[in-house]
């Protein structure tokens, strides 16, 4: 049985009609499937993936990118490139690409010919004549012979997504387990870690309810040792490797505290997911920091607005959700945390080559947030960030406050390769309830920060002004690369998260009228009115 094709968006995905979704996330965390951990993938043993031979995953990728690529792929351009990763280490060989079919040469000497497909979009074809082009070097080459194949399988996968779009990429084993767990979650004591100027493994953070929690970990401890073994002096992946187990294992974790209390702590291993919500108080108003969208975000999203309902009351004058610097994730959470706020209505759409590509996602019947709220965005806000802002900006559901943000619009899908690594492939777009999409655009706010000088002097006629150029952005349907730079100047998409943000933001919730302003600049019926 095949490896299942889990679509995503960059760190995002999207549910097929037969899939289950996943997620790619950026943040490194202490707490993922071992790397010997053989559950993955049922049946398949580590020794057994790798093992797996060069040509089987150049066939499984090529087959996919043929199906489900948002673009029609040249094979026949990409296969040269493809060759060329892979034989990268002998530069004895080399490949003569004629009109009707390849010679592999080594040291000017024919080794084998194979002839080209006829169809340059015929994945299977090709992939199967690169196989037969990479078993033949293999053969002649004592330097791939000696290369790890693990070396060989990303020489060839780098080259072949380098030749697709920005988007779609190769994640080699060890960080597709990582991927893995920051989707589905994994075995782990719950901890985030981060290295020192001067070399030592800190604890940054520790998850609520995890077994480091429960076992006495706090904040601010060193980790000198795991299971015995001295961490000092050792890289962050080692260290990361180290905490990883399986669900139910025991796992000692030394550290030192206040600089000279070392304790040992006993633990077992717990199914860990990362924290991607957190809430504060802000006087009355609630600011909700997403940070990614994983398996958990929807639920904790609830209970954080639960909370903050709890302890404001009837004086919750608004929500802010921060998404400054949020790179996505789940698809499937995007969209039900957009209905969290949003009534019965359209939130996105996906546009692609495959037909499982074309949908439209709506919000549900539940009852939503009614809470005024705003949204804060940055230039690395993207994907299922910047599908909630969208949705929210679009259907007058909130006010989008911030720089310009990333602009990544398009959807990929996952596919388990059969060496434990991943091929996340880009296979349609994304599109606002409005009808444009963000793609390298972004999403722009309905006040620019970088244009507010005193929060304090915010006025209903300063945010109608952006009115128009709003109205423009949403208008736009396939802008030139171009237009895409001039728009994109309007508001400069920027890296940093002020406190201003947060202070103009709630300077809209503590006043009904300006909010109402800018809530309605940016809303579908001002983006559909006659210019």
């Amino acid at each position: 049985m095949g490896c299942p094709e889990v679509p995503v968006i960059r760190f995002l995905n999207i549910a097929l009609s037969h899939a289950a979704a996943a997620l790619l996330a950026a943040s490194l965390v202490a707490s993922c499937v071992p790397a010997g951990d053989s559950s993955s993938v049922p049946g398949r043993s580590p020794a057994a993936a790798a093992d797996v031979s060069v040509e089987r995953v150049v066939l499984q990728a090529y087959r996919s990118i043929g199906d489900r690529h948002l673009n029609t792929p040249d094979f026949r351009k990409m296969s040269q490139e493809t060759y060329k990763g892979f034989a990268s280490a002998d530069p004895a060989l080399s490949l003569e690409a004629g009109d009707k079919s390849f010679m592999l040469l080594r040291d000017g000497r024919q080794v084998v010919s194979r002839p080209t497909p006829a169809d340059p979009t015929d994945g299977r074809a090709w992939g199967g004549m690169l196989a037969e082009l990479f078993a033949a070097s293999l053969d002649a080459s004592p330097v791939l012979q000696q290369t790890e194949r693990g070396a060989l399988i990303k020489g060839a996968m780098l080259a072949t997504t380098r030749q697709l779009d920005k988007n779609s990429r190769y994640a080699d084993p060890e960080e597709a387990r990582d991927n893995r767990f920051q989707r589905d979650g994994g075995g782990g004591i719950g901890i985030t870690v981060e290295r020192t100027d001067d070399g030592r493994i800190l604890i940054r953070a520790v998850q609520d309810g995890s077994p480091s929690a429960k076992g006495g970990v706090l904040a601010g401890d060193q980790i000198v040792a795991v299971d015995g073994e001295a961490m000092v002096d050792r890289s962050l992946a080692d260290v990361v490797h180290k905490l990883r187990g399986n669900v139910g294992q025991p796992v000692t974790l030394t550290v030192l505290r206040g600089g000279n209390r070392e304790l040992a702590i006993e633990m077992r291993r717990g199914r860990i997911i990362p924290t991607t919500v957190t809430y504060e108080r802000k006087d009355n108003v609630a600011l909700i920091h997403l940070t990614g969208f994983n398996g958990a975000t929807t639920d904790t999203l609830v209970h954080a607005l639960d909370r903050a309902r709890v302890e404001i009351g009837r004086d919750l004058q608004g929500v802010i959700l921060d998404m400054r610097s949020n790179r996505g994730g789940l698809l499937d959470q995007a969209q039900s945390v957009s209905e969290v706020f949003l009534g019965d209505g359209v939130i996105f759409s996906t546009q692609g080559r495959h037909p499982d590509s074309q949908r439209t996602y709506k919000s549900g019947s539940r009852k939503a947030a009614e809470v005024p709220m705003v949204v804060l965005v940055n230039g690395n806000s993207a994907s299922a960030a910047e599908i909630v802002a969208a949705a929210l900006q679009d259907r007058g559901r909130a006010a989008v406050v911030g720089t310009t943000s990333y602009g990544k619009g398009t959807v990929q899908t996952v596919i388990r390769l059969p060496n434990e690594g991943e091929l996340i492939l880009t296979w349609s777009r994304l599109v606002a309830p409005s009808g444009y999409t963000w793609n390298e655009q972004g999403v722009m706010p309905n006040i620019c920060t970088a244009k507010v000088a005193d929060p304090g002097q915010l006025a209903p006629a300063a945010v109608d002004a952006n009115k128009a150029l709003l109205q423009r952005w949403h208008a736009e349907r396939n802008p030139s690369q171009q237009e895409v730079v001039n728009l994109r100047k309007i508001c400069p998409p920027g890296e940093e998260t002020p406190d201003r943000d947060v202070d103009i933001a709630a300077r809209l919730l503590r006043d009904p009228t300006l909010y109402a302003h800018a809530v309605r600049s940016g809303s579908i019926e001002q983006a559909a009115a006659p210019r």
